[in-house]
């Protein structure tokens, strides 16, 4: 990469990190190991050492090793500074951290590594390193290492690869061999010979050796060349048409892969140890404990974690689920950072295990179902289950022949057409909401991310050049103008015309900057109404529910932004309400749950069949209940306040952020007041908040300060006093929850989502404030003091009861 394209890759890393509200170090654990707790928010305390000789205290805020620079507060400074990794000599962070090894299910025999090796290195100023370290990883920016620290825990070092002279971790494998009186120091003699002569074989050898070349074209190569010293024999094989260039690629990575050997594979080949041995010593000395895959059968649902093509490409076998992550199997485990494409697709931290090459290929075979070394990328499924990292791929190597032309919308049963059927697919089985795709201009891959249980998570990458032809795809199924993209379109896809679901969804297209588009789907998947004591009411909120709303007249609503679960609590009033006795007519735009016995109607504004159309035509259908989508205009608005008035229960929703804030909202849009205050029953507003996952969540007590805030925030605007409060809590002695992340809530620590109420009823007192159009305070006042209990306060409660967190109350 030239000087100009690094600097503003660098520039715009920085920007990356700036641009976050709260940046974190991350830095890799050792092996088999993983941090306990959470970094400190400011920055990690570190001591740096320069290649000129001086020093510097102060907080490491971000590191950023694939691009070699570190941003640096130094003590007593002002700002942070952008330290390149070619000017340190070594970073240590002066802070112990604690460390646990990973915790495996049963039934992985494994042969466990030692805790601590000894290390060594010599630095590129000549001095000298050494100590003992929990393990190390070694990446292409340079050498972590983690010293046990007098107390608990470990401190970690870092040594950027250009101030490392040499480097020796642990003991030798001979040494070691020799300590387990595995091998004599003769063996080992002989063995390091053996390597010594493989490394020092010349290209040539190899050649012949492998009968890539005869010795005779060898030879004549060999005469060639000497009348061109300058020119390499490989180049000048490929020259005199002996090999043809991949070829000798292919053979000089070969050579190079030799030329390592390890000094235990070499013993085990010639039968001085035995393999399991020498795995042993490799636990030992790396600190990754090995496995026999020959007395262990990988679980099911860890295969499932990993397709078969990335599968056999890195050479793993994905063999547990862990409380912490998922177990693999590797032959190599010096090359740990071939992973990180695994680990993102598995979509959790990874926990190596070591196993025979012999073995892995067996497993590989085993579990797929076809050889470790056969093509796996240049064979793919028809099927819709193939997995979305595989089409991902192959997309890739499509577009990489021509990277800078647009690909055009496919027509028939291509990769991509598969890929968008895979998106839709897996966003119904994770239970997403909405899938966003986010198109950016040239160079920059298309994002897609899921909405799930209301926030959103990265899906997937798409090559850039597929950008038009995915929003073409999606206009395509669902019916719009390709041509158009200047101005928003609004569509919906039959899903069962195209895949196994029968599933709708609604498409939104938003015209961008450079001409391009961005997607939004919304996932219609059915659903099925619960029981009203079953959606997060208190038990008197549930029975004065069931009083409100069997009135035989009426208006009841439901209000709160969008997404916050309306439509879920409405179709659970009218399950209760869906007898045999009883005719409910529902207009809805769209129809996202199905009930049997609702007669239920789908709005179409082309046509000219709206919301306020639907009631006219209800109100002549003998209806006993009526259910509207929404009120969006005054003309609904003043039909439904009608409908109420004449005898039949009405059930709406609204968009206002409280319950007494929607009585002003109608009262704007024109209501009589007196007409509105004698129509209306009750109003719920609601919000959705995510779930603490119940199998990981863990209990902690609450400090003194931590119930003194909630308790301001349980009394704003109430006439409640909080030290009353407070004290009612510290008799109960409540305890507040985390979730800690596990694999059943894809280590989130949320899972699901429920929603926090506020009730208002309308009695006497609030109909007479209705009728003299009190200000929304007055309203409010009147509510609370009839026992009304706030949005905050219901988030509080369910907080104190361990189904959520403030975090996520405040955030709604």
């Amino acid at each position: 990469m030239s000087g100009p394209d690094r600097t503003a890759k660098i520039i715009r890393a920085l920007r990356e990190v700036d641009g976050r509200s709260s940046a974190r170090l991350i830095w890799p654990p050792p092996p088999y190991y993983e941090y306990q707790g959470e970094p400190p928010q400011a920055g990690e305390p570190a001591l740096l050492t320069f290649t000129d000789g001086g020093k510097a205290t102060g907080l490491v805020q971000a590191f950023l090793p694939e691009h070699e620079i570190l941003k640096f507060l130094p003590e007593n400074g002002h700002s942070a500074v952008t330290i390149a990794f070619s000017s340190l000599l070594t970073v240590q962070l002066i802070e112990p951290v604690r460390i646990e090894a990973h915790t495996l299910p049963d039934g992985v025999n494994l042969l466990t590594p030692s805790d601590r090796q000894p290390f060594s290195v010599t630095l590129a100023d000549s001095s000298m390193l050494e100590g003992e370290t929990a393990g190390h990883v070694q990446a292409m920016c340079g050498l972590f290492l983690f010293v046990p620290h007098s107390g608990k825990g470990v401190l970690r070092w870092f040594l950027p690869s250009h101030a490392v002279r040499a480097s020796r971790i642990g003991k030798p494998i001979g040494e070691l061999l020799i300590e387990e009186q595995a091998a004599s120091a003769e063996n080992v003699s002989e063995a390091l010979e053996h390597q010594k002569q493989l490394r020092s074989r010349r290209l040539g050898e190899y050649l012949t050796a492998y009968q890539i070349v005869s010795p005779e074209q060898l030879a004549a190569a060999l005469k060639a060349q000497r009348a061109q010293p300058a020119q390499k024999l490989g180049e000048t094989l490929v020259e005199l048409g002996f090999l043809t260039q991949a070829e000798l690629e292919e053979a000089l990575a070969i050579e190079a892969r030799d030329r390592s050997v390890p000094l235990g594979q070499i013993l085990a080949d010639t039968g001085v140890v035995d393999i399991e041995i020498v795995h042993s010593v490799m636990a030992k000395k790396l600190g990754i404990p090995v496995v026999d895959l020959g007395k262990f059968r990988p679980a099911p649902e860890a295969l499932k974690r990993l397709p078969a093509a990335m599968a056999n490409r890195y050479r793993v076998v994905p063999l547990a689920e862990a409380e912490n992550g998922l177990v693999i199997a590797i032959d190599d485990p010096i090359r740990i950072e071939r992973l990180e494409e695994v680990r993102f697709v598995a979509g959790s931290k990874l926990i190596p295990v070591v196993a025979r090459a012999s073995d892995i290929r067996q497993a590989l075979e085993s579990a797929y179902g076809q050889p470790a070394d056969a093509d796996i990328t240049a064979r793919w499924p028809v099927q819709e289950n193939i997995d979305i990292s595989e089409l991902t791929l192959r997309l890739s190597s499509e577009s990489a022949a021509e990277d800078s032309q647009e690909a055009q919308a496919p027509a028939t049963d291509s990769t991509l057409v598969r890929l968008v059927n895979k998106m839709i697919l897996d966003a119904f089985e994770q239970k997403a909401s909405d899938i966003h795709i986010e198109v950016n201009p040239t160079g920059r891959m298309v994002r897609v991310r899921l909405r799930k249980d209301g926030a959103l998570v990265n899906y997937l990458e798409i090559p850039a050049r597929f950008r038009s032809a995915v929003v073409s795809r999606l206009k395509v199924m669902s019916q719009l103008d390709i041509s158009e993209r200047r101005k928003p379109q609004e569509g919906k896809i039959s899903f069962r015309r195209y895949g196994p679901l029968d599933v709708e969804l609604r498409i939104t297209t938003i015209p961008t900057s450079n001409g391009l588009e961005d997607v939004v789907i919304r996932v219609l998947a059915a659903a099925t109404p619960k029981p009203i004591d079953e959606i997060g009411f208190e038990p008197e909120e549930v029975a004065t529910l069931r009083r409100l709303i069997s009135r035989p007249h009426g208006l009841f609503l439901v209000c709160g932004p969008t997404g916050s679960g309306k439509t879920t609590t409405l179709h659970s009033l009218l399950a209760h309400l869906n007898t045999s006795e009883v005719k409910i007519w529902t207009a809805e735009d769209p129809i996202e749950i199905v009930q049997a016995g609702l007669r239920q109607v789908q709005m179409n504004a082309k046509i000219g069949w709206s919301f306020a159309a639907a009631m006219k035509s209800f109100m002549r259908a003998d209806p006993d209940v009526i259910m509207v989508g929404e009120m969006r205009d005054a003309e609904t608005t003043k039909i439904v306040i009608e409908a109420s008035l004449t005898g039949h229960l009405v059930l709406s929703t609204l968009h206002t952020n409280s319950a007494p804030e929607s009585v002003v909202r109608l009262l704007d849009l024109g209501m009589d007041p007196f007409n509105f205050a004698d129509a209306l029953l009750g109003v719920l507003a609601q919000r959705l908040v995510r779930r603490l996952c119940m199998q990981c969540r863990v209990k902690r007590e609450p400090s003194a300060r931590e119930l003194e805030e909630l308790a301001a925030e349980y009394c704003e605007g109430t006439a409640l006093e909080p030290a009353a409060v407070l004290d009612r809590w510290r008799l109960e002695k409540p305890s507040l929850y985390q979730g800690k992340g596990c694999k059943d809530c894809d280590r989130t620590g949320y899972k699901g989502r429920l929603a926090i109420y506020e009730l208002m009823v309308a009695d006497a007192a609030v109909k007479r404030l209705i009728q003299t159009r009190a200000p929304v305070s007055e309203i409010s006042a009147a509510a609370l003091a009839n026992g009304m209990r706030t949005l905050k306060q219901d988030g509080i409660n369910k907080v104190l009861r361990g189904f959520t967190d403030m975090r996520e109350v405040r955030a709604v």
